[in-house]
């Protein structure tokens, strides 16, 4: 691709929103007006067909306000004023809440004549579905039950992130001493060039914490019996919700583990290769591993070999990301406003995107921006249909990877069959393999951990040395015995753990990375995938995950034959790289 037709910088301006704050409160201060009409309506009686066709037009409109709210965190403006954008924005999605919680209530009082006959006198059919599938789902006393549990949540999460975020953590040595933030510790951890001072910053990262492990302690426990209260009074399992908000049943859950058990001995094979040595690596070591060769690759090639890797797939894919790169939908440009990472914010209503990463001309960078644009492409099938339920509440975590990731193997697998000199075959391999047991043992470990924890929490609180205990028995089982020691403080590093909404945020991510690498299989043999993985994508949330599986691709998920297909990738990586060795 010319490299005069790449656009670094994102354009805004074409977006319906101001950059400017002040303007773009304004615009939010009618969409309340709108939603305050719409309101005392519905406090009225029924709301009519256009008020329900202009209430999901208002949560279009909400939901690409947030978008530009995140791409407005990277540029040049007071951070301050943003907090009251996004405070805004979340008032918004209250009353919309509200709106729906009310209008759900008066269709529920309806008696099968009345229902019948508000539902002949309506257009918005597709939207009436929504209201008459969620009727009578739940009690007024399980919704007053699940809003008191979320709001407890929702302060112990509050809570938990005040405790971490006001920690300081002391480093340095003999005279020159500091301190710096939970937030900077984490990262040195990881990723400082020298690797005596990164385990340095780790042991006083987990000496901190253990001083603080009492509170982190017991706001975990309370989370935990919260939920299991709550569960108790609505007579279902602790993963029950997790399950149905993630489309997929406990059959499937446990035949994706098996493939990763029955793949162990291959996949942990990867910490014996040659320049390991004989001794086994720490759980440290292996979270901050690098690869000894790196090699450059600009922005220019990284665009030229992301749409060549996927025309091999569908040049619809390769047309799209061809429009996202010259129309001013990526932002790539290094600033310090950006956080570390990538996002991509979508605007569904407009048919768009907009993208936002550092890229630095390494390899990593370019395979985040696949990532990012499959994100983008997943974001384009899903067509602005009218709808009373925000994206965020319609996309299962299960799949909200499943693009991403699709583009991301495609791309990676393309520089491989490229590269000719080993080193650098290597330089790709090794992250590859290393981000995929990160999805198959690391986030196993924290869903075993979990999983059991809510188990023993059942009978009685944990103290801080059981809650130790677990996760490293947790961990090495995850990870085949393969380390010589474990992280016993990964329970009190990870917010993923303490989130008010959803609990067990760690197995969809395996999910959606085995799911992904399965459908790239199909790809190859099927010759309809194009057609069929437009057309799932299209359905996000319409129906369950597993559902939609069945429905595209005749793909039964609880049967173990996909998921092995997908785990046995990965063992090919890793023998193909100890190849190289």
């Amino acid at each position: 691709m010319e490299t005069s037709s790449l656009i670094t910088r994102w354009n805004l301006s074409s977006l319906q929103y101001e950059t400017d704050v002040k303007k773009f409160k304004d615009q939010m201060g009618m969409v309340k007006e709108k939603l305050l009409e719409i309101e005392k309506e519905s406090n009225l009686a029924v709301l009519r067909d256009s008020e329900v066709l202009k209430l999901s037009q208002l949560i279009s409109h909400i939901e690409s306000a947030e978008s530009f709210y995140y791409c407005l965190t990277t540029e040049d403006i007071e951070p301050s004023q943003l907090t009251s954008v996004i405070g805004i924005i979340s008032t918004l999605k209250s009353q919309v809440y509200s709106i729906v919680t009310n209008l759900e209530e008066r269709v529920n009082e309806m008696n099968e004549t009345q229902l019948t006959q508000w539902i002949n006198n309506t257009k918005q059919i597709s939207l009436l579905a929504e209201l008459v599938n969620n009727r009578k789902k739940n009690s007024r006393q399980e919704k007053m039950i699940s809003n008191f549990s979320r709001e407890t949540l929702s302060g112990l999460e509050d809570l938990y992130s005040q405790v971490r975020n006001n920690l300081k953590v002391e480093i340095g040595h003999a005279q020159v001493k500091k301190e710096i933030s939970f937030a900077e510790a984490m990262e040195q951890a990881l990723v400082h060039p020298e690797q005596n001072e990164r385990l340095h910053v780790f042991t006083e990262l987990n000496r901190t914490l253990e001083a603080q492990s009492n509170i982190f302690a017991s706001i975990y426990n309370q989370m935990v019996g919260i939920r299991l209260h709550e569960n108790k009074l609505k007579k279902i399992d602790y993963l029950d919700e997790s399950l149905k908000f993630n489309g997929i049943t406990s059959q499937t859950l446990d035949a994706m583990w098996y493939a990763v058990d029955d793949n162990m001995k291959g996949l942990s094979s990867y910490f014996n290769r040659k320049e390991v040595g004989t001794e086994k690596m720490s759980w440290h070591e292996l979270m901050t591993s690098s690869q000894n060769v790196s090699f450059s690759v600009t922005y220019s090639q990284a665009a030229d070999e992301i749409i060549n890797s996927l025309a091999t797939i569908d040049s619809d894919m390769s047309e799209f990301v061809k429009e996202a790169l010259t129309k001013g939908w990526i932002d790539a440009e290094p600033r310090k406003t950006k956080s570390s990472g990538g996002f991509c914010a979508p605007f569904i209503q407009e048919g768009e995107s907009r993208i936002s990463l550092s890229y630095d001309n390494t390899i990593d960078s370019a395979r985040r921006l696949a990532h990012e644009l499959g994100h983008a492409w997943h974001f384009k099938q899903m067509h602005d249909t009218p709808s009373l339920q925000f994206t965020d509440d319609l996309l299962e975590m299960t799949m909200a990877e499943t693009s991403s990731i699709f583009f991301e193997t495609v791309f990676t697998n393309h520089m491989l069959q490229k590269a000719n000199d080993a080193s650098v075959k290597k330089a790709i391999l090794g992250p590859k393999i290393e981000r995929s047991l990160n999805y198959l043992m690391s986030i196993r470990g924290a869903y075993l951990f979990e999983n059991e924890f809510y188990q023993y929490r059942k009978e009685s609180p944990l103290d801080v040395r059981q809650i130790e205990e677990l996760s490293l028995i947790c961990q090495e089982k995850a990870y085949g015995s393969s380390l010589r020691e474990y992280e016993p403080y990964v329970w009190t590093k990870y917010v993923q753990f303490y989130q008010a909404t959803i609990p067990f945020y760690n197995y969809p991510y395996s999910f959606g990375f085995l799911f992904s690498i399965g459908l790239l299989e199909r790809a190859k043999e099927d010759e309809h995938f194009n057609r069929n993985f437009k057309s799932f994508l299209s359905e996000t949330g319409r129906l369950p995950l597993e559902q939609l599986v069945k429905n595209h691709f005749q793909i039964d998920l609880s049967q173990p034959e996909f998921w092995q297909r997908a785990v046995q990738n990965i063992v090919r990586d890793i023998e193909q790289y100890k190849g190289l060795s």
